[in-house]
């Protein structure tokens, strides 16, 4: 039997399936997503992702995760769950992901409160090494701002030092390591403050009530609930680098002439030993929503900033914010009895 192939007929065929790829893809595009049948080779999960946040449901840590995974969707092939296990500041769930199997289905979504700063307080809770995950991929940052109560004496920064000074001045913060105690204290150091008395609460609302309440004098209350309160406080000073754009009229605290940056940063990491292939597709898929217009305007309105570096040199980020804050809780002398 002869068999004859006609090859009009055959090149119709495939420039017509190269049509319709390339018409998916320039769809896929316009989503932000690839088709899976036709994106890069990698890494591919054959099961749900969970991502670990080790907050409870609600906060704004946990809302920012969620905005990120809902970005992602099922690009990987499947879909990244979000898991809350809070507990001890975030230090439990951090313990869960790094005795975790390094096989990419298991994630952290971490934050420098119980990175960078707990395994310096908290030494016998804390069972990982700060820089013994797999750095992923940077998210945000979220800064503090130095607030009271509208009707208090104090007009500026440097009105509060010199009430510190004279030894009658109280702040609120959420624990020990806290980002509220951190970025006080890196404020004393700059300032030469010797003292202030420090009354811990549980959580980043309260401190903001007690401060609205008169309850303590001052506190650094993160840049989201600052905002969404502005009308209700006053706010002298950012513990950020720059201005930030929905309070643009509040300067920064090294404007003021104190040098500090107690921005805490968020991001994914992994159990040690991840594989290299596990997370370029993790990340790569993270870079792609993150730098999305619509993500990042998202952000800024919940009171984020996206760190702006190259994803690969996330580790080295991480490693330099483990090192800034282990010296800074060794400068403040940060202990805490277990």
């Amino acid at each position: 039997m002869k068999i004859e192939i006609h090859m009009p007929r055959l090149s119709r065929v495939v420039r017509e399936f190269a049509r319709v790829a390339s018409i998916a893809i320039a769809f896929a595009a316009m989503l932000g997503t690839a088709p899976p049948s036709l994106a890069q080779p990698g890494w591919k999960p054959n099961k749900p992702i969970r991502l670990v946040v080790p907050y409870a449901p609600g906060g704004g840590t946990d809302v920012l995760a969620r905005l990120v995974v809902s970005g992602i969707g099922s690009s990987l092939g499947q879909p990244i769950v979000v898991e809350n296990r809070p507990g001890a500041n975030g230090v439990i769930g951090a313990n869960v992901v790094y005795g975790s199997p390094a096989d990419g289905y298991t994630l952290l979504f971490a934050a420098a409160d119980f990175i960078s700063v707990a395994p310096y307080i908290h030494k016998k809770v804390v069972q990982f090494q700060p820089n013994g995950f797999r750095p992923v991929a940077p998210v945000a940052k979220m800064g503090f701002v130095l607030a009271s109560r509208p009707d208090v004496d104090t007009k500026t920064v440097r009105d509060i030092v010199a009430q510190a000074k004279s030894g009658s001045l109280s702040y609120g913060h959420w624990g020990p390591g806290s980002m509220a105690q951190m970025g006080m204290e890196l404020l004393k150091t700059k300032a030469h403050i010797d003292s202030m008395l420090e009354v811990p609460f549980g959580g980043a609302a309260p401190v903001m009530t007690a401060v609205m309440a008169g309850q303590v004098d001052y506190a650094f209350i993160p840049t989201p609930l600052a905002v969404a309160n502005k009308t209700k406080l006053r706010l002298y000073a950012l513990g950020s680098p720059e201005r930030f754009p929905s309070i643009k009229d509040v300067p920064t605290l090294t404007e003021c002439g104190y040098a500090v940056d107690a921005d805490t940063w968020f991001g994914i990491l992994a159990p040690p030993n991840t594989p290299q292939a596990v997370v370029d597709a993790i990340q790569a898929q993270v870079a792609r929503v993150t730098s999305q217009p619509e993500f990042r305007a998202r952000m800024a309105d919940m009171g984020y900033t996206p760190i702006t570096i190259d994803p690969k040199k996330f580790g080295e980020f991480v490693q330099i914010e483990n090192q800034r804050w282990g010296a800074a809780v060794k400068a403040a002398r940060i202990r805490v009895e277990e």
